[in-house]
């Protein structure tokens, strides 16, 4: 694996990570549960709460069964994108999509990991119309995700491009 992709993938990472991590700590320390602080109106606020399931509480209290089944699809995950990284087979500017992914994810399993649940403070939505409270982990995924959706549609359309060229030869 090149040292552009190790650096990209690092970045990534420890960016979703760390930056995850301290705004947690500070949630947990500044906010109280259930007591919305108004950032932009009521479209964006902070709002600390704890999520003992998955995305959207999906499994809540799941317990022992949610943090296991959570570090088996990181660690394949991790085993798979780095693998395909160091085949060749993604482009060395997935490598910071990756980094994004597997950051956040790892920062709500090892947020889990101390008493089961996941700490939460962003809040976006329009009245009683609310998105699920969220945090940073979950959008390091987010962006990833979107940032490797963008980047495989976009590597698609330059093959497609490609191969016109080619066939009209």
């Amino acid at each position: 694996m090149e040292r552009k992709t190790i650096l990209l993938l690092a970045a990534g990472f420890s960016a979703a990570l760390v930056l995850d991590a301290l705004s947690k700590v500070w949630a947990e320390r500044a906010l109280t549960p259930g007591q919305p602080i108004p950032i932009i109106g009521d479209v964006f606020q902070f709002t600390l709460g704890f999520n003992s399931g998955i995305a959207f509480g999906i499994f809540a209290n799941g317990g022992a069964l949610t943090l296991l089944l959570t570090g088996i699809v990181i660690a394949g995950l991790s085993i798979w994108f780095i693998k395909a990284l160091h085949a060749g087979e993604l482009p060395i500017a997935t490598a910071l999509a990756l980094g994004f992914i597997l950051g956040g994810a790892l920062g709500n399993f090892t947020d889990r990991f101390g008493d089961g649940r996941v700490t939460d403070f962003l809040d976006v939505g329009i009245g009683a119309l609310r998105w699920p409270t969220f945090n940073l982990a979950d959008s390091f995924v987010f962006v990833g995700v979107i940032l490797l959706l963008i980047m495989t549609l976009s590597d698609k359309r330059a093959k497609g491009v490609e191969l016109e060229k080619a066939d009209a030869i």
